[in-house]
């Protein structure tokens, strides 16, 4: 009918020509296989149900054009990637490495085609390389973030939006180092890495929170001395002060020893035959320790972490005072560190059979 389009062959393809709100639009007319994939239509009648469909997307306000729908997963990651580096987000250098599978496995793909199986078979794939659930979580979020980016700017309508459903994980911490098992890594270390290592141990100090460490922020104008960790620095955005006393005094002395003219960083080591670099990635050097110290594997840096975490609760430190340390900004946040061994609680149960006896409770 008059208003509705037509439907003609151009070069041997059929295409659609339509308007909307007095803007006339030309396209390819495509059609979804099973997959979900367009393809060309092949004959007239084809084309014409193609253009029913747009018609109804018209009428149903759902329309969102031909140029918007030839986005694909590369664009929507694009512009995500923009919108995290406009927000100066601090973790946008992992953000990139999730974002290199979904590219690899969906990012030709139209944003528009992508279906929750098409996600599942991305899971899948990425089990199958070895990859923890977690770490597929990661992508799947930062794939249901640049969705969701894209509808809030209008460049998708949501009904193009896939379901994108997280795998179940069981994300409660578990790896501890003792105390004794820490003082076996540290000879196996070079000093940089071994003061590194060490401060984290006893502050309980996140990796990219401890190698951003400045000597500005120092404060050694009293006889205590003082670290003043600003929120910039921070993964919960907050600022807090550490008295840099004990142990924690003795690393920072050896940094002192070691501190390097033109580098402000209170922890660094040499990288590539440059000395005075940043603390990053170690992981091979991290290995070799804990094999030399006769170490599981399966041991993080982020253990170190957990572990000071209950030492300082173990040692009588009240939760807020362990916080204060460590830099936990919610007390149920902390405690999921606060791991508790089979043999504590055996004591906890030999302790209330000694209770009971003494007729105390």
């Amino acid at each position: 009918m008059r208003g509705d389009g037509i439907a003609y062959q151009r070069g041997g393809s059929w295409w659609v020509q339509y308007s909307v709100r007095g803007r006339r639009f030309r396209e390819a007319a495509q059609l979804p296989d099973r997959d979900g994939v367009r393809r060309p239509a092949k004959n007239e009648q084809e084309a014409r149900r193609f253009l029913r469909d747009r018609r109804a997307e018209i009428l149903g306000g759902r329309f969102m054009g031909p140029q918007t729908e030839r986005l694909t997963v590369d664009d929507l990651l694009d512009r995500l990637t923009a919108h995290l580096e406009t927000k100066r987000v601090r973790s946008l250098a992992k953000a990139k490495s999730h974002m290199k599978a979904l590219r690899d496995d969906l990012g030709f793909r139209r944003a528009a085609d992508v279906t929750p199986a098409r996600v599942d078979r991305f899971k899948a794939r990425r089990r199958e390389e070895g990859r923890a659930d977690a770490t597929i979580n990661r992508a799947l979020e930062l794939l249901r973030q640049a969705y969701r980016l894209a509808v809030r700017h209008r460049q998708l309508s949501p009904s193009d939006v896939p379901a994108i459903d997280l795998l179940e994980v069981d994300n409660v911490r578990q790896g501890f180092f003792t105390p004794a098992e820490v003082a076996s890594l540290l000879p196996h270390l070079e000093p940089d890495l071994r003061d590194f290592v060490e401060w984290a141990s006893i502050t309980g100090m996140r990796k990219s929170e401890a190698a951003s460490l400045t000597w500005k922020m120092l404060d050694r104008s009293a006889a205590a001395w003082t670290l003043r960790i600003p929120a910039s620095i921070t993964k919960n955005k907050g600022g807090r002060t550490l008295p840099v006393v004990g142990t924690a005094r003795a690393v920072v002395e050896r940094r002192l020893a070691a501190r390097r003219l033109g580098c402000e960083l209170v922890f660094h080591r040499t990288s590539k035959g440059r000395p005075g670099q940043r603390v990053k990635a170690f992981d091979k050097a991290w290995r070799a320790a804990l094999d030399a110290a006769e170490l599981p594997h399966e041991r993080l840096f982020h253990d170190l972490r957990r572990s000071a975490a209950r030492n300082l609760r173990r040692a009588g430190a009240s939760e807020t005072e362990a916080m204060k340390v460590t830099g936990h900004r919610t007390p149920s946040m902390f405690r999921r560190y606060s791991i508790v061994t089979d043999d504590e609680a055996a004591a906890a149960l030999l302790r209330v059979d000694q209770a009971v006896e003494k007729g105390h409770i």
